[in-house]
């Protein structure tokens, strides 16, 4: 809530960049919309811009970059600029080239993702910590240590003289629209400057790839909109700011206005009942004891063939992790495992779809390794 605040104050402080904006101008901008009788009570609590760099330990450049990425990457991305320089002091240029081209010779690709990253190094330190005499010496950094080490995924990429997302892609694939071309098509549907979040609303009803942000930060690709608009002597788009508290539902933008365009590509259009099957491919295919979870997923889901497998993203937005996980189980019980820590999950069979197998029996089938239950 702190970072969305940042971003709302900091469009109003300066419209044309909100990224540029400076603290002065941001902590006069507060003061006007705390008099503001409609904003008053959303922005009371905002503190100072000087408050805010102390409080994440950021310099106020980094904090306005924050505030204008989507909220689903700004935990991950703080937690990568605040986490302690001693913390991989043992990583190396040398040491991440190792990692990647290890990783890439492997699956034999001349490029990588992050999610097929994390899958094959989890799966080569899981034999490295099954070998009795010689293992638990493997050292492979997460990626998000190599991130921070490199200071981008495609730096990392080219220190390892492999393929960037940039170079790999657009080879094979249909042109995708770039963050410039959907903002100007989301302000041609709806007349104002949309936030990231409704950004992203708007591509995925539309059928439309939301861009990499790895190019291009949502921040930055409002600025170049902004200044080639005001070059081509078009009007600024507006900004709205919207009363948030009880009550107060946020509109929907996901609604297919056919803002798609022929030839271009496009999106493939997930239903929940086909990402509860995708979901019971990935349960099906884990080991026995292993627990189902929601990076998991994504790790497995990065290894599959293209478009084979909804992303994590879309089955958010269709309900969550939890409701679709159980909606694959109930649809085919024979992928219900016990893989938790917890008690075993309730399975159905077919013969007896009214009853479900104790707690007690799915414990014991657990513990013995056996399928008594099947």
């Amino acid at each position: 809530m702190l970072l969305r605040g940042v971003r709302e104050v900091a469009a109003h402080a300066n419209p044309d960049d909100p990224t540029a904006a400076t603290q002065r101008a941001f902590d006069a901008a507060a003061d006007a919309l705390r008099s503001a009788d409609t904003h008053g009570s959303e922005h009371a609590a905002l503190p100072p811009a000087r408050r805010i760099t102390e409080r994440l330990g950021l310099s106020w450049r980094d904090v306005l970059a924050l505030a204008h990425e989507p909220e689903a990457r700004q935990a991950q991305l703080l937690g990568v600029k605040t986490r302690a320089p001693s913390a991989a002091d043992w990583l190396t240029a040398e040491h991440v080239v190792g990692a990647l081209q290890l990783v890439a010779a492997r699956l034999e690709k001349d490029s990588l993702t992050t999610g097929a990253y994390r899958a094959e190094r989890t799966r080569l330190l899981a034999v490295d910590r099954a070998r009795w005499l010689h293992g638990r010496w493997l050292l492979l950094p997460d990626d998000e240590q190599v991130i921070a080490a490199a200071g981008s995924w495609d730096a990392a990429l080219r220190l390892a003289e492999l393929k960037t997302t940039a170079e790999h892609g657009p080879a094979r694939q249909p042109a995708a629209p770039t963050l410039i071309d959907l903002l100007e098509r989301f302000h041609d549907a709806h007349g104002f400057q949309p936030s990231a979040r409704e950004l992203r609303a708007f591509a995925r009803g539309n059928g439309v790839p939301y861009p990499s942000e790895r190019a291009q930060r949502f921040g930055a690709a409002v600025t170049e909109w902004r200044r080639q608009r005001r070059e081509a002597g078009l009007p600024q788009p507006r900004v709205v700011t919207r009363a948030g508290g009880r009550g107060h539902k946020a509109p929907d933008y996901s609604a297919d206005i056919g803002a798609g365009r022929v030839g271009e590509q496009r999106r493939a259009k997930w239903t929940r009942a086909s990402c509860a099957a995708g979901v019971a491919r990935y349960l099906a295919q884990l080991p026995t004891g292993e627990r189902s979870t929601e990076r998991g997923y994504a790790d497995w889901a990065a290894t599959q063939p293209r478009g084979a497998a909804p992303a994590m993203s879309t089955i958010l937005a269709l309900g969550g992790w939890e409701a679709v996980r159980r909606e694959a189980i109930a649809d085919d019980p024979f992928v219900c495992r016990a893989s938790t820590k917890r008690a075993a999950i309730s399975c159905r069979t077919p013969a007896t779809a009214d009853q479900t197998v104790s707690k007690a029996s799915g414990l014991a089938g657990a513990v013995g390794g056996g399928s008594a239950s099947t």
